[in-house]
């Protein structure tokens, strides 16, 4: 599967919603499989913007950063670019039938089209 890093940074709040599902055995394995895959890259991502933080803002007492007006455009800029970078994680495409017990909004599933197909049995 290949996805952009702002893919797996969006879907996690979704993912964890239906982490919270009953599922069956089988499907919550292979979740938290997917899961822990996807927590790789999203690990490697809150490295990188950390870094990025670092690099141009100047961090204050309350754990946020303040940037200069140019510094902040040369952030954002490297934020976006680590957004779309293309990351291959060993995650398949699961399927989900409809008839689990699962409560998501229809954003949630926008969200997870990448990682979850909901089908009908």
């Amino acid at each position: 599967m290949k996805v952009q890093m702002r893919e797996i940074i969006q879907a996690i709040p979704a993912l964890s919603k239906i982490t919270g599902g009953d599922l069956s055995l089988r499907l919550a394995y292979q979740l938290k499989r997917n899961i822990a895959e996807l927590q790789k890259e999203a690990d490697f991502f809150s490295e990188q913007r950390q870094k990025i933080f670092d690099k141009y803002g100047t961090p204050k007492e309350d754990g946020t950063y303040s940037f200069a007006a140019e510094k902040e455009q040369e952030a954002i800029h490297e934020l976006e670019a680590l957004l779309d970078l293309e990351v291959t994680p060993e995650a398949e495409a699961l399927k989900i039938p409809v008839t689990e017990n699962l409560h998501i909004s229809v954003n949630d599933i926008g969200l997870l089209m990448p990682f979850i197909h909901f089908v009908e049995e």
